[in-house]
């Protein structure tokens, strides 16, 4: 009998050491990290000085998905050789092709298969290369569904970075993104990220909260916040308590925030992986 109970016990230990997913909520980590634009007036931050810190960052943090904001085609490069687990979907804002900054939706190809994507620009024709409204240069959004290669869970994924200049173009821009989401996403769950360059008492950080569609601010909904408290540090000369978050990750309400981080991108001696904060949190990826 006590043979009988102890083969039951093992049995059972196996059984379930072969579900953890059925017994422990998946970890779901996304990212947004402006990493600069590639620029000689940098001084010793130059892309060419960061390049690895930056791709080992990314690759220690082992995000399921990230976007990165102002990546031109060589910064792409250097994070497609480094990071070859991931890849990406998105175009250069300025051609459609490889010109200009990237704002790119990249995935751990291992876990997630994609499904379909696309790049619209923030302006009055959308499908097209273009300027929006008062925006001082073009912008766009990079989205992508994916699909769980284990579970067959779908779900979408955006990345945009709005203008830093005009203010009407970010907020048609930010109510151009919830348009164009709401047709991509058929009740799927979902993530926007970005460097959205306003603070939470913005219109356009409202639009994003609120208009079409509810979606979260992952960093304020987090029971847990990790690291500093701003997202932008322009090479030092900002303090963290005198800064502000303009780094968002916004998240539909059926998704669920375990944790968040602000990054200190602070390398020493004068150097940083970026002028902005990486920004990631941690999901309950159960439904991802």
């Amino acid at each position: 009998m006590k043979k009988k109970l102890l083969y039951s016990f093992i049995s059972l230990a196996a059984l379930l050491l072969c579900m953890p997913d059925n017994l422990h909520a998946r970890k779901f980590r996304v990212m947004t990290f402006n990493i600069r634009l590639l620029t000689t007036a940098d001084g010793d931050n130059i892309w060419t000085n960061r390049s690895l810190q930056v791709c080992d960052f990314i690759a220690s943090k082992k995000p399921d998905v990230f976007g990165v904001q102002e990546a031109t085609k060589t910064q792409m490069d250097d994070l497609t050789q480094h990071l070859d687990k991931y890849a990406f979907v998105g175009v250069g804002r300025d051609d459609g092709k490889e010109k200009g900054e990237y704002s790119p939706v990249f995935y751990n190809k291992e876990k997630y298969r994609l499904i379909k994507s696309g790049t619209f620009w923030l302006s009055e024709t959308p499908e097209v290369p273009s300027m929006g409204w008062d925006a001082a240069c073009r912008r766009v959004c990079s989205w992508a569904v994916l699909q769980n290669i284990k579970t067959g869970n779908s779900f979408v994924y955006a990345n945009t970075h709005l203008d830093h200049m005009g203010v009407q173009a970010r907020s048609n821009g930010a109510m151009l993104i919830k348009v164009k989401l709401s047709q991509i996403a058929n009740d799927l769950p979902m993530m926007i990220t970005g460097d959205f360059n306003v603070t939470k008492e913005d219109a356009a950080y409202s639009t994003m909260r609120n208009r079409f569609f509810l979606l979260d601010d992952a960093y304020l909904s987090a029971p847990k916040r990790v690291g500093l408290k701003s997202s932008w540090n322009n090479w030092g000369r900002v303090k963290d308590e005198e800064g502000s978050i303009i780094d968002f990750i916004f998240i539909t309400p059926n998704l669920t925030v375990k944790k968040a981080y602000i990054h200190d991108g602070n390398l020493g001696n004068g150097h940083y992986l970026s002028d902005h904060n990486a920004v990631y949190v941690d999901l309950d990826g159960k439904i991802l």
